[in-house]
């Protein structure tokens, strides 16, 4: 997987508990700075000359350092990062995991997309409609013809009308599976069997139909011999089944496009599995950004409050100097004021988020 520079933003982190803390442990041992010098300036101390300041202001030095070990015992950001360990093991084998998923599935989409690269050109759709379409029209017109027909009998016209569509959808039918069936048919006795015999059950049918046309038109005065009909709806069922045979696809034609299109399908249900794979993907990705920079706030926070610890440790020492002074009876500066405050043992904390050569 292709990766790539992100900038992660530090932002800022407040902990209400933690300030409250510092603020509170900072003014005591300001308040205990000013009671130590003034009681050592009662005695004129520290000494004028070879003495040490460490020896007056341990107890504040040492107050600073517990409140920097406090706050890191508060915060534990060395706790955070061997969290952060464990937690980058566990979302890189499952990105792995799922990277692994995305290239298999993407895989077998271009295996199968490249079934179906011929797919899309495929004109076997608008062949079935063309067909069905034109052959559509002349059965609209046997339905409405045979209703009347079909009228005397006797029946109702409802009646009438279900018999006429079930009649003219069959032969609909009928002229679409016998190009079908002839296609089909691997001799050429097979295809004399099958145009002879559809020749004869549609004649039969039509005949039937044509006497009861004839018998409806006499009854209205009008005489047209059967045989005339029988012609017709030959005619009309030949040309339909010509359509079909030209223009509509065979059995095996319809099942190679019908699991042509299944593939298609599956590719589609593919992708949708491949979108919501890599949505997962970023979503551990995001989730792994967000833990890392809340861990590098602890840091820089952590860092950030020792820090400050440090120049309240100086202030107190420059308040201990102050109220010392003003407190002495001779006057006078004792060379250790002229020195530098003895350094807090505070250390930052130090981790790095890019492992060396041997974590590589």
């Amino acid at each position: 997987m292709k990766t790539k520079a992100i900038t992660i933003p530090s932002g800022s982190i407040f902990d209400p508990v933690l300030e409250e803390m510092l603020q509170k442990r900072d003014a005591e041992l300001k308040v205990l700075a000013e009671k130590n010098s003034k009681n050592f300036a009662q005695r004129n101390l520290p000494a004028l000359k070879g003495d040490s300041l460490y020896n007056y202001t341990g107890e504040i030095k040492a107050g600073y350092e517990k409140l920097a070990t406090d706050v890191f015992h508060y915060l534990q950001p060395e706790a955070h990062f061997p969290e952060a360990k464990v937690d980058a093991e566990y979302f890189r084998n499952k990105v792995k995991n799922i990277d692994t998923e995305i290239n298999e599935k993407e895989a077998q989409n271009q295996n199968d997309e490249n079934a179906l690269k011929d797919f899309a050109q495929s004109n076997i759709p608008s062949r079935i409609l063309w067909a069905m379409v034109s052959t559509m029209i002349v059965t609209i017109g046997e339905i409405a013809f045979n209703t009347k027909a079909f009228q005397v009998t006797g029946e109702s016209l409802l009646f009438a009308l279900v018999l006429s569509i079930c009649i003219s959808v069959a032969v609909f039918v009928f002229a679409h599976m016998t190009p079908m069936l002839y296609k089909g048919a691997t001799t050429k006795i097979q295809r004399i069997l099958v145009v002879v015999g559809s020749l004869l059950l549609v004649t039969c049918l039509f005949t039937a139909l044509a006497i009861f046309r004839s018998s409806y038109l006499e009854s209205h005065d009008v005489h047209i011999k059967p045989f005339y009909f029988v012609i017709i709806n030959l005619f009309f069922f030949i040309v339909s089944a010509l359509v079909s045979f030209f223009i509509l696809p065979s059995w095996i034609e319809i099942k190679e496009n019908t699991v042509l299109i299944k593939l298609q399908y599956v590719v589609k249900k593919r992708r949708k599995l491949i979108e919501i794979l890599k949505a997962e993907r970023d979503k551990i990705l995001a989730t792994i950004m967000e833990r890392t920079k809340v861990r590098i706030r602890i840091s820089h926070y952590a860092n950030y409050a020792v820090e400050r610890i440090r120049k309240m440790y100086y202030e107190t020492m420059g308040i201990f100097k102050t109220n010392n002074l003003i407190h002495r009876n001779d006057n006078i500066v004792p060379d250790c004021f002229s020195e530098d405050p003895p350094i807090p043992e505070i250390e930052n904390f130090y981790y790095s988020l890019i492992p060396n050569n041997d974590q590589k």
